[in-house]
């Protein structure tokens, strides 16, 4: 692969963009391409280019967070960022040039590398320093350009478009129903069993004070009339009486949706709306497989109809390499939209030998 010396004008990578949004929208018509963002003389902006005619651009961006942050559950405390774009016929070209050019620039970055957490690695997502790359799901040319720089795929957007209800489907006696502030308590503990699996699959970091994140986060969604927060519990439960979130071992799931108002961070991924986002499910082991789950999905699909419509397109996150997410999602009638793909950075970075 030889790329030639390119420094585009604003024309340039107009033009770029032009094609690059043709061709993700025959691809995928859902995934919204926002602008690059650069101007040609912007020092974050990376450009190559073919002898064939082909290029690539993309826009860096660099950012840290505290390593008892609750954002750094679900990224690296370093990150680097970039938006990028391709066209001309060698797109895999492209892009595997584009990300040799990132892979130096990281080398080159003069920040000093996170301490870290002092917990050691689980799974293969960057914990501490990483390379992060969206990109869309459907365009499998450059999954082999992305792969074999050695990124690693980690975390599906997935969408649904409309909320019409499933077929009818067994429900094991579980009863589905509003949570209360009394079951915080065992979603918190559904959410960390959530948290530690889909670190070992590439999609969290269990960090210290994870629980105490998401325990505040739990009891805000709870308390907020605009979030559905739902759990299944065992119908036994139920027919004793009492709040079964006074017994932790009753709740075998939960989902927690955000309404449109709430889900603005995600909406501008796709093109149509109103967006819904589905925050949470977990469902324990031994409920698995016996309809619980999709009980749940029902349900909350059934709020979102009524809030925002039977049009509404709902998002989720779930982690590639779960084998537990992918087929549950599926048959859910979700299908992956973006793919958040990632490589830690621990010394030199670029193709793998």
């Amino acid at each position: 692969m030889t790329t030639t010396a390119w420094a585009p004008d604003a024309d340039d990578l107009a033009a770029l963009e032009a094609e690059h949004r043709a061709r993700v929208r025959a691809l995928d018509p859902l995934v919204a391409v926002p602008d690059l963002g650069a101007a040609p003389d912007d020092a974050r902006l990376l450009a190559v280019r073919l002898l064939d005619g082909s290029r690539a651009a993309g826009l860096l961006t660099a950012g840290d967070v505290g390593a008892d942050s609750s954002t750094a559950l679900f990224r690296p405390l370093r990150e680097h960022r970039l938006r990028a774009r391709a066209a001309g016929p060698d797109v895999p070209g492209a892009v595997a040039a584009l990300l040799a050019a990132w892979a130096a620039r990281v080398a080159g970055d003069p920040g000093v590398p996170p301490v870290g957490d002092g917990v050691r690695q689980v799974g293969p997502a960057p914990r501490d320093h990483g390379m992060v790359l969206l990109w869309p799901s459907r365009d499998v040319e450059a999954v082999a350009a992305l792969a074999a720089h050695g990124m690693r795929p980690t975390v599906h957007l997935a969408a649904r478009r409309g909320t019409a209800p499933a077929a009818s489907r067994g429900r094991a006696g579980a009863v589905v129903r509003d949570a209360t502030a009394d079951d915080v308590p065992a979603l918190v503990a559904h959410q960390l069993a959530e948290l530690a699996y889909d670190e070992l699959v590439g999609a969290a970091r269990v960090r210290p004070g994870a629980r105490e994140h998401l325990a505040t986060q739990v009891a805000g969604a709870v308390a907020n009339p605009a979030t559905t927060f739902l759990v299944a519990t065992a119908a036994r439960a139920e027919a004793r009486g009492g709040a079964s979130g006074e017994r932790g071992e009753d709740v075998l799931g939960v989902v927690a949706v955000e309404p449109p108002e709430r889900s603005g961070a995600v909406a501008g991924t796709v093109t149509a709306g109103p967006v819904s986002y589905l925050v949470l499910l977990h469902v324990t082991g031994a409920a698995r497989g016996a309809g619980v789950g999709g009980a749940l999905v029902d349900a909350a699909l059934a709020r979102v109809r009524e809030r925002a419509g039977k049009d509404a397109v709902v998002l989720l996150h779930h982690g590639v390499l779960n084998p537990l997410s992918a087929p549950f999602w599926a048959r859910q009638g979700f299908r992956p939209v973006l793919t958040t793909w990632e490589l830690p950075v621990t010394g030199p970075v670029g193709p793998t030998t």
